[in-house]
């Protein structure tokens, strides 16, 4: 079977399994397929009697005899990756993501592990032990399936963002000094709700003062900054910041 037939089948599959149907649009961009090819093969299971389209752009499974055994088969293949076995095994990847930028090991592991969920699961899915669930609009966010991990990855500046905004516990901001290089602060703040965006503008706000350096971008981060914000994570950003060569190159 072709990753885009085992790919729109899965989505259907685990969907049925919740009494959902999946927006097609999700599953062309979250697997990175073909758009036509998925509406062809769309049109092959509804001609089979397999599947039916529900809405504009929205398909589900048929209740029938065959279209269950169809599904139950599929379910057999999706195999899970490590701790994230229940995800890969039970929920649409159109209908969640693991928010985790990528070569994170440096920094630990988390006690809890932050997914972002589309509210329409909230009541029906039960995430194990490990786990931050969230649930909220997926509109506008940007996640991809990772063929190797067998799950749905949030892109970095997308996982930030949200680590910022929902998981008060995570080192966020050492992730951020480590990669200013490359990361796109400004999608970072974009993405974001209000209380990201304040605690990502205090730290850049710190590290200004901290090493003279102004980080580029588009958004006024000193104004944004977050006095109580500051008093709670001082210590957290003075032992990242000057445990780096600061002190002793400004004579702290």
């Amino acid at each position: 079977m072709s990753k885009l037939r085992w790919a729109v089948l899965l989505e259907l599959a685990k969907a049925w399994r919740l009494n959902l149907d999946v927006p097609v649009a999700r599953i062309v961009r979250v697997f990175g397929l073909n758009s036509g090819l998925v509406y062809k093969f769309l049109r092959e299971l509804r001609d089979d009697g397999i599947a039916r389209e529900v809405g504009r752009g929205r398909w589900a499974l048929r209740d029938t005899g065959k279209a269950r055994a169809l599904a139950e088969y599929v379910l057999e293949t999706a195999e899970g990756s490590g701790s994230h076995e229940y995800w890969a095994r039970s929920v649409p990847e159109v209908y969640y993501y693991i928010a985790e930028p990528p070569s994170i090991e440096w920094l630990g592991f988390p006690e809890k592990t932050l997914v972002i969920v589309d509210s329409l699961l909230q009541g029906r899915v039960d995430p194990p032990e490990g786990y931050l669930p969230v649930y909220i609009s997926l509109r506008g966010r940007a996640w991809r399936y990772d063929w190797d991990l067998k799950v749905s990855m949030s892109l970095p500046e997308q996982s930030l963002a949200d680590l910022l905004a929902y998981d008060p516990a995570y080192p966020a901001e050492q992730y951020i000094y480590h990669n200013l290089s490359w990361l796109n602060l400004d999608e970072v703040a974009r993405r974001t709700n209000p209380r990201g965006l304040r605690r990502l503008s205090t730290f850049l706000a710190f590290l200004r003062t901290a090493t003279g350096k102004q980080v580029a971008t588009g958004f006024d981060y000193l104004r944004l900054a977050d006095p109580a914000i500051l008093e709670k994570r001082l210590g957290e950003y003075t032992s990242l910041v000057f445990a780096n060569g600061v002190a002793e190159e400004r004579r702290v």
